[in-house]
């Protein structure tokens, strides 16, 4: 068998009708070939299909005839049908570089994937980009992209990357522009290699191609304690954390003026780093970079208080609950979750995690592993449910494979994922139903 080999088909769905079974492989769909997901999923957008198919017992035609959105109900070995295009840098701030042995096999896996991008907003550089690749992009304007820039100094993105003679991205984001396609895009800094000056002009470089630039994130590089014989790296000070969210304020008056949107952003770590209040949920516009640490607390906070005055002065029951989290979210629900010590019969206690594993500079929730949680809180009291973000869990486990119900155990409370969501967060706390929308962005 292919690569687009079905494992599961949807019950009732048009492809079971059809009688596309488990096990069979779609060769092509209106006579093109099916190389990767956005091969199918591109194809499958007429309203009529003819689908090549190969079975045990051989090659087939089935007919199906469909609404412009409608989908076949098929699922595939692999969710991109093709294999990942894996990065061939050797970033000097490599994350995966980081890490130690004995994590889930997926956390060493860099992908640098132009169909992950599109489809699920992962960052690619662009250097593993062949002809054919930008090609497939035009022909199905896959807009946006997600592109990491770092720096458009070509020695210093070079250097950075690892790599030698790479194509020159600002050309590539040209050439992006000219075709249509849009791109959000992302600047790891560094200390001492792409601040100062040089993010001043990749910034400056970047807003020339407005308005295919949807937003420009500005965030530090992580380091963790596992950096034997890596490039040598340094956190930022408090004083260099002021001067980077001084720049992007000062880019983001200039864009007002000449876009009306401020386009650049820093993320919420440089607000942590200089000791500074976050800005207002409304600065972050469109929260386009949310997922990457671009506005998540500003957001956090404003969705708290909108449910603020709903939430009841008095609980039905006794109700305690902790919320498990890390150093930086605590700083943050300690201030916004203050109002709850007042709803009578409700205790709350947050629990700062500190990440002993990868280093205690790693402050964000979502890198916490479960032997951390273990050790630091196992046979303390807890209350009736632990509360942990979801940023904490994927299928089930935290990264060191430990699951939601392992964790349970081994605390002796059962514990709750939870969205990153204020809605979501205060429902779980208090036990109730809270009514209204989720956030309000006008």
């Amino acid at each position: 068998m292919g690569k687009a080999k079905v494992i599961f088909v949807k019950e009732n769905s048009l492809a079971q009708k059809a009688g596309i079974k488990k096990g069979d492989e779609i060769i092509s769909i209106n006579g093109k070939p099916i190389e990767d997901i956005l091969d199918y999923k591109f194809y499958t957008t007429d309203e009529k299909l003819e689908i090549l198919i190969k079975t045990k017992e051989g090659e087939k035609k089935v007919y199906i005839e469909k609404d412009f959105d409608e989908d076949l109900g098929l699922e595939f070995k692999s969710p991109i049908i093709d294999s990942i295009k894996v990065c061939k840098n050797k970033c000097v701030f490599c994350f995966v570089d980081q890490m130690p042995r004995g994590l889930r096999p997926s956390l060493y896996v860099k992908d640098d994937d132009y169909r992950l991008s599109f489809l699920k907003g992962t960052y690619i550089t662009l250097t593993n980009l062949t002809v054919e690749d930008k090609k497939k992009i035009f022909e199905m304007h896959l807009s946006p992209l997600y592109i990491s820039v770092h720096a458009t100094d070509l020695n210093i993105r070079n250097f950075m990357l690892g790599v030698n003679n790479s194509q020159n991205v600002l050309d590539c984001l040209k050439e992006f522009k000219e075709k249509g396609i849009s791109f959000h895009t992302q600047i790891v800094l560094c200390p001492g290699i792409n601040d100062g000056e040089v993010l001043k002009k990749t910034i400056l470089d970047l807003l020339e191609l407005f308005p295919s630039v949807l937003s420009i994130a500005v965030v530090p590089v992580g380091l963790t304690r596992f950096r034997e014989n890596l490039f040598p790296l340094r956190d930022f000070t408090k004083e260099e954390a002021v001067s980077v969210i001084e720049l992007i304020k000062y880019f983001q008056e200039n864009n007002l003026k000449k876009f009306g949107k401020r386009l650049v952003f820093a993320a919420d770590e440089f607000y942590e780093k200089a000791g500074m209040n976050f800005p207002s949920y409304k600065t972050y516009e469109d929260f386009a970079q949310w997922e990457n640490g671009v506005g998540m607390a500003a957001l956090l906070s404003h969705e708290i208080r909108l449910y603020k005055n709903k939430i009841p002065k008095k609980l039905d029951k006794k109700r305690h609950i902790a919320i498990i989290t890390g150093l930086s979210a605590f700083r943050l629900l300690k201030k916004e979750l203050n109002f709850l010590k007042d709803v009578e019969n409700l205790k709350l206690e947050i629990k700062a995690i500190k990440n002993e594993f990868f280093g205690e500079s790693v402050t964000v929730a979502g890198l916490i592993v479960g032997r951390d949680i273990i050790s630091q809180l196992k046979g303390k009291v807890l209350g009736d449910v632990a509360l942990i973000p979801s940023v904490m869990v994927n299928e089930g486990k935290l990264l060191d494979d430990i699951t939601v119900k392992q964790l349970s155990e081994e605390l002796n409370t059962e514990v709750k994922v939870v969205p990153v969501n204020g809605k979501a967060l205060l429902q779980s706390i208090l036990n109730i139903k809270l009514g209204g929308r989720r956030w309000d962005l006008q």
